[in-house]
């Protein structure tokens, strides 16, 4: 199989998967045991903190660990305004559902939501970002990277201009840790996940920043320091950190020269378009759509050829909605409807793409002459 959506879920990496096995055999215990399997098991967690901390440029104290990028952004969402009603909240339109889900929810327990416009690449203008506050804002949610089309925000500038107003700033930076530099300082909660970058699934972090206050979502224990109650996956933990370390060496420069060649072998192809900017964009991520095609007859026929896409965000797959991603940059429904993401990771070689880009051939092929099923509205 060629896999191409490591956006989706990234292939563990093997230093993850050996310091997860290293830790279950040496430090089985809970973190919160006071015994030596438990000492042991909350040094590994703590030491898993500090590398986080240290890659983050922020203070290990400031990083509260989770199950993953959902619970993150609902917890920094949810549990920084504990009290909603009347509060102004102002998100972008091409958030994650994770995002998007805690937002409604805000909403509907009384909170005001203004939305940012995007242009056609899916950027964020910051003086909009300026515009949009007011007295009563309370939070701005913005995403680093898009998981869908690859766009990059300029965060900084964003972070500027709610500085500027005592504005809180979120940012959900799942899909750019390991893949961008990231600079928290002025950024006051900041999501993660660890399966994104070759982590275990099922861990992920909150940079909390100090002086933010936080209440959390679930009650019944005191770990990580009351912000998230339960015992901490320490084994995830520990992989999450592995895979971050490794994460550095990876060739971004590279994986772009192979998202370029990607493009190159399918741009030819009749009524083909790439929603992906050029720039600033993640490296390895390349949306397109195919006139007159639907996304999840593409996935499937890819699905035969053994290559491995999707149509954009796992979240809303089987959902039957057009991505609202492509639609905030301007794109009818019958065009997001025939979207097709593919995201690649450091181990996509040059083969790996010829060989879905001859597979996509094939499909298209196979889907134009003899399946009008698939056409849109058929």
């Amino acid at each position: 199989m060629i896999y191409l959506d490591p956006n989706a879920s990234a292939p563990l990496r093997r230093e993850a998967a050996a310091a997860m096995a290293e830790l279950a055999a040496r430090a089985p215990g809970n973190p919160s045991s006071a015994h030596a399997a438990g000492r042991a098991a909350r040094a590994a967690l703590e030491q898993a903190r500090r590398v986080l901390a240290a890659a983050l440029g922020v203070r290990a104290g400031e990083v509260v660990f989770t199950s993953g990028g959902t619970e993150s952004n609902n917890l920094a969402l949810l549990g920084a305004l504990s009290d909603p009603h009347g509060a102004h909240v102002v998100v972008s339109p091409i958030e994650h559902a994770s995002v998007l889900g805690p937002v409604r929810e805000l909403e509907r327990r009384g909170a005001r939501v203004s939305w940012l416009a995007v242009d056609a690449a899916g950027r964020i203008d910051p003086a909009d970002v300026a515009a949009a506050c007011e007295p009563a804002t309370a939070l701005v949610s913005v995403g680093w990277a898009n998981n869908e089309i690859g766009t990059v925000q300029p965060i900084a500038a964003i972070a500027a201009q709610c500085r500027a107003r005592g504005v809180l700033l979120h940012v959900d930076a799942a899909q750019a840790l390991g893949k961008l530099r990231l600079d928290l300082s002025d950024v006051d909660l900041c999501s993660l996940s660890a399966h994104k970058l070759g982590g275990p699934v099922g861990v992920g972090a909150l940079v909390v920043r100090r002086g933010v206050a936080l209440r959390p979502l679930v009650w019944g224990g005191e770990q990580e320091r009351g912000a998230r109650p339960g015992t901490e996956n320490a084994a995830g933990a520990v992989g999450f950190a592995a895979a971050l370390q490794a994460a550095a060496g990876d060739d971004a420069a590279a994986l772009g020269a192979r998202r370029d060649r990607l493009w190159a072998a399918i741009a030819d192809l009749p009524g083909v378009r790439r929603h992906s900017p050029v720039e600033p964009v993640l490296a390895g991520v390349l949306n397109v759509s195919l006139d007159g095609l639907r996304g999840e007859a593409l996935v499937a026929g890819l699905d035969l050829e053994g290559v491995a896409v999707s149509v954009g965000s796992a979240c809303a797959a089987g959902s039957g909605e057009p991505s609202h991603v492509l639609r905030a940059i301007g794109c009818d429904d019958a065009t997001a409807s025939g979207a097709l993401r593919f995201s690649l990771g450091p181990t996509t070689t040059a083969a790996d793409v010829d060989a879905a880009a001859a597979a996509l051939r094939r499909v298209v092929g196979r889907m134009r002459g003899v399946a009008p099923r698939a056409a849109v509205g058929g």
